[in-house]
């Protein structure tokens, strides 16, 4: 509800810009993946007696998955806030028009357009956080790259053995990616809930619910 009240209590859309600047991809190969003293401890610790809490305590502590693919570099991320039936009834048009930095000057056809959207924050994710200008954050990404997207990964419970225990831990990954997924789905019908209706020339473009 903070972020709800931040972004969306006069009736305003965020869009994002993501430019990704990948460096390159980071491949494991699960066969040879070799586990750790502490995550071979941890797994040892689960019993074949099922116990929610304990776990539970284990996804809170080494997730669900472990990543053998991932996408590596830097990102710039823009925010722009923009009237959300106004994006509604514009959308084609206004999404060429809102003016991120990585666009050239905005044409006499996009002004209107440009003038109902308001840039709000920028950053960049990886490199280096005291360096503003783009071009130079750019070089500094070689010693400093981040985490952009997770191609491929492995559950947990390929790592084990005892065919009781890996039951158990399917079941409460399985529960945990479920129940992510509920909460989110609240939140956001909790959102639009909040939210009045879009009317474009008497008719309803987007619905609250």
């Amino acid at each position: 509800m903070i972020f709800c009240s931040s972004y969306f209590a006069q009736n305003d859309s965020l869009v994002l810009s993501q430019r990704v600047i990948g460096l390159y991809t980071l491949t494991l190969n699960t066969s040879a993946i070799q586990l750790n003293s502490f995550a071979r401890r941890a797994l040892s610790q689960l019993t074949a007696r099922f116990n929610a809490e304990l776990y539970e305590d284990f996804i809170n502590a080494w997730g669900t998955h472990i990543i053998t693919q991932s996408l590596v570099g830097g990102m710039i991320e823009e925010r722009a806030k923009v009237k959300r039936c106004f994006l509604a009834d514009h959308d084609d048009i206004l999404s060429e028009c809102i003016p991120f930095s990585d666009r050239g000057p905005i044409s006499a056809r996009c002004a209107y357009y440009a003038n109902q959207t308001r840039m709000i924050s920028k950053r960049h994710l990886g490199g280096s956080v005291i360096v503003d200008n783009d071009n130079d954050w750019k070089r500094t990404l070689a010693v400093g790259p981040a985490l952009l997207q997770i191609l491929e990964m492995v559950p947990w419970y390929d790592f084990v053995s005892d065919d009781t225990v890996k039951e158990n831990l399917r079941t409460i990954i399985q529960y945990q990616l479920k129940n992510t997924d509920t909460r989110q789905a609240e939140a956001v019908r909790q959102i639009n809930a909040r939210l009045s209706p879009c009317v474009s020339f008497g008719e309803i473009i987007i619905n609250s619910s």
